[in-house]
């Protein structure tokens, strides 16, 4: 199994060859209409729209598996544009949620 690193390298080496020198801000642009996207394959997923071409409210975007992994490219890229490891990035995440996690458990006796 490939790890994030991987995919972090062959993300960098298909932007390079495809010429996807996009500014930081372009690339979270194309990160927010992606995102939007999935948005709407889940109202497709939920029942709220039907697939189709766009004609008569009709979701052109239905495949979340598809929209999913478009918003994972992207952010692999621009987290290779701001020179990020994502491994570590992702780590120091889950370590943060823990911790808060951990205060809420203390705070509330919930969990």
């Amino acid at each position: 199994m490939k790890t994030l690193k991987d995919y972090q390298n062959e993300v960098k080496k298909l932007t390079k060859k495809f010429n996807f020198d996009w500014s930081n801000y372009v690339q979270y642009i194309h990160l927010i209409e992606e995102v939007g996207e999935l948005g709407e394959a889940l109202t497709v997923y939920k029942g709220d729209r039907k697939a189709g071409t766009g004609k008569k409210a009709l979701a052109d975007h239905c495949n979340l598996e598809e929209e999913f992994g478009d918003i994972l490219f992207t952010l692999l890229e621009l987290g290779n544009q701001l020179n990020f490891d994502l491994a570590i990035t992702l780590e120091k995440t889950f370590e943060r949620y823990n911790r808060k996690l951990n205060k809420l458990k203390e705070v509330t006796n919930k969990y």
